[in-house]
């Protein structure tokens, strides 16, 4: 009796110090966060600038224009071409154009959005890592150490993409669906919160199609109400949006799934995406990556467990499918779509690992050595390990650099972009048009007509075929551009950039533009331009 109440009391103390640590770990993350924002930030002729990522910005121009009452568009007054796939996201920021927020503090929202869904989602980890591991503070708030540290989830986050908003949506979809199948209840919350990461962005369709197979195939109490539940929101969500955009934009699917898909072979993009995966294993460890699968067999009996490896092998799977992400020269870290599963993979690890460390406790016990705690002691040397070796361990030092430093890549790049755009509005009249490869911030502070040189707001761009020859070539999005179209008949006043194989460009670059410096970056204006200012600063114009 005794013995019972001390072990209950230990339990409770334990269980409370694991309160505190995790709060603790809660305070230093979103300390972690603000920092980040605030040096992501600069000055610029006293006025302190917030930017997002550059495609998050892409997104925030079509907000700008709704909230104006111009139409969900990128120019002004540009054809109607949809070059995000984040509908509801794009909404959420048009809300906030809809306030007196100056164009300088307009992405500090945003940004702290994503750090408000980013600590929603650690609840969510905690929640799912103590369900699933029966409580066990060291997986539970390891996986909330694990998902907290790791720079990818941070960087896209905090930059403005819509993956803090998915992550979140997926943890919440996951919670609701093993406590589900814990009471064998049917649960119609997580078609609502499925088809509200459909409207997010459109290719999470794929992980809804995935999660309810899964739901179908195991629950037999409750398959007809799944399908039945699925079929409806898929139908309204799917079917609604996709007529939306046939009445709007004209098409069947975002302006953005041609581009990255059309004219692009399935058997190239599938070579691409299993070579980033192997990257991807390769940085990570293959020994690591194995340990969610051996969880998988171990616990092979437990549905539970099985839903969390599934859920991220099939978004691994379509993470192949589509070649993978643009960016993932960035390390070879866990790119924008592997980022939403994520901590379920950190779970899995550390649910494999709290295994063995069991099974060692055991064995000591039995030799009379358990005062040795091999428990803590094993995930006290694994926790640090993980953090060092999810950044590339010894094969890249360049990451944790970036992690302790709030820094990523592009950052700087996008602030030399918001400097570009408020200098071009500075020189040039409001009937300007300007070619550009970065199609976020500088189109988004200079606030000028543009023409988009890699197609995503572009449908004659995003219609051609994509020029790649081997699976390393391919970079989804990057792949398609036609200068004779966008330079040699569009004629704009200003080649703000260009992209590959720019010799294509010299013959009419040669003939009609000069080469001027525009602060740190060097861009093509046309000779017989009206739209620009040339004034006393001749041919350069930096501050």
């Amino acid at each position: 009796m005794i013995t019972n109440v001390i072990d209950l009391l230990k339990n409770r103390v334990f269980r409370s110090r694991g309160q505190y640590v995790f709060y603790g770990m809660l305070a230093f993350f979103v300390a972690y966060g603000v920092i980040f924002i605030m040096k992501a930030s600069f000055l610029y002729q006293g006025t302190r600038y917030f930017s997002l990522f550059d495609d998050a910005m892409i997104s925030m121009q079509y907000a700008k224009n709704l909230a104006n009452g111009s139409g969900l568009i990128w120019d002004l007054p540009g054809i109607r071409v949809e070059g995000y796939t984040n509908f509801l996201w794009t909404i959420y920021m048009a809300f906030w154009h809809m306030l007196p927020i100056s164009a300088a503090k307009m992405a500090l929202p945003i940004q702290i959005s994503g750090l408000s869904f980013l600590v929603g989602s650690l609840f969510l980890v905690r929640k799912i890592a103590d369900f699933i591991s029966g409580g066990n503070a060291y997986v539970s708030l390891g996986a909330v150490l694990l998902t907290a540290s790791y720079l990818p989830i941070n960087f896209w986050a905090l930059r403005g993409m819509e993956t803090s908003v998915l992550g979140f949506i997926l943890l919440l979809a996951a919670w609701r669906f093993l406590k589900g199948l814990e009471s064998g209840r049917f649960d119609p919350s997580i078609f609502v919160i499925l088809g509200v990461g459909m409207l997010t962005r459109a290719d999470f369709v794929y992980l809804f199609v995935a999660i309810i197979a899964f739901a179908v195939a195991v629950d037999p109490k409750n398959r007809k109400k799944n399908f039945l539940a699925a079929a409806f929101v898929f139908l309204l969500v799917v079917g609604g949006h996709t007529l939306f955009r046939w009445a709007y934009y004209g098409e069947m699917l975002p302006n953005t799934c041609y581009l990255k898909m059309a004219g692009v072979s399935t058997f190239l993009r599938v070579q691409r995406g299993l070579w980033v995966a192997a990257e991807f294993i390769k940085v990570l460890s293959p020994l690591w990556f194995l340990l969610p699968f051996v969880c998988g067999v171990l616990y092979r009996k437990n549905t539970k467990v099985l839903f969390l490896l599934y859920v991220f092998g099939a978004q691994l799977a379509y993470s192949i499918y589509v070649g993978g992400d643009a960016w993932e020269w960035w390390g070879h870290l866990a790119n924008r779509y592997l980022c939403l599963v994520m901590p379920m993979f950190f779970i899995l690890s550390l649910l494999a690992i709290h295994y063995f460390a069991e099974k060692m406790n055991e064995f000591l016990n039995k030799n009379a050595l358990g005062h040795l705690r091999p428990r803590e002691i094993c995930f006290a040397i694994v926790l640090p390990l993980m953090i060092f070796q999810m950044h590339g361990g010894w094969s890249d030092l360049s990451t944790i650099p970036q992690l302790l430093g709030f820094t990523g890549i592009h950052v700087e790049d996008d602030k030399n972009m918001v400097r570009a755009g408020l200098k071009l509005k500075d020189i040039t009249t409001p009937n300007a048009t300007i070619a550009l490869v970065w199609a976020g911030n500088l189109p988004y502070f200079a606030d000028r007509h543009y023409i988009d040189l890699l197609g995503k707001t572009d449908a004659h761009i995003a219609h051609l075929p994509a020029r790649v020859s081997t699976y390393k070539d391919f970079l989804p999005g990057h792949n398609k551009y036609d200068y004779a179209y966008s330079i040699g008949k569009l004629q704009p006043d200003i080649v703000a950039q260009l992209w590959r194989d720019s010799q294509e460009a010299i013959p009419w670059l040669y003939k009609n533009y000069s080469r001027v410096k525009v602060n740190e970056l060097f861009m093509m204006f046309r000779r017989d331009s009206r739209n620009i200012y040339w004034g006393k600063e001749g041919r350069d114009f930096s501050s």
